[in-house]
Formats: C-alpha cells, structure tokens, sequence
C-alpha cells in the first residue's frame, strides 16, 4: 500500500502550529481519524460545511480559500 501525499499542508502546519493532532481535530469535526486524512490527502473532498467548521475551530484568520490552497496548485515565489 502506497502511502499518500497530505496536499493541504496549510492545513496541517495550523494544526501542528495549535497543538493538536489530527486525531484531536477529527474528533472535533465528527469525524473518524480516517475520513480526515482522506480529506487532507484530497482523496474525498471537504464539504462547504466541513471547511468553514475547520476553518472556524483552527482559528484561521484568513479567507476560506487560502486555507485550501493544495500544494500541487501553489505558485512558487
């Protein structure tokens, strides 16, 4: 088995950058440890709801569409 690649690292660095894991922000959204790493992997995508709840319980300050920016979609400076 082939390990993903966690796409939205944005994501993952605010999450490391709080405190909390994965497993943590899982069980805060509803949602199993599993169906979260799908999403961070973009192998399932995030419902409109499930991004402004993120967004809202990560605390981030900025619009919802930076926090889903995907690494493979970023432009390099």
């Amino acid at each position: 088995m082939q390990s993903e690649t966690i796409v939205y690292r944005k994501l993952l660095a605010r999450i490391a950058l709080l405190g909390l894991t994965r497993r943590e922000v899982a069980d805060r959204m509803g949602v199993s440890y599993g169906t979260l790493h799908n999403k961070l992997c973009a192998i399932t995508p995030f419902t409109l709801n499930e991004a402004l709840q993120l967004k809202e319980l990560l605390g981030y300050p900025g619009p919802v569409e930076e926090v889903f920016v995907r690494c493979d979609e970023e432009k390099p400076s």
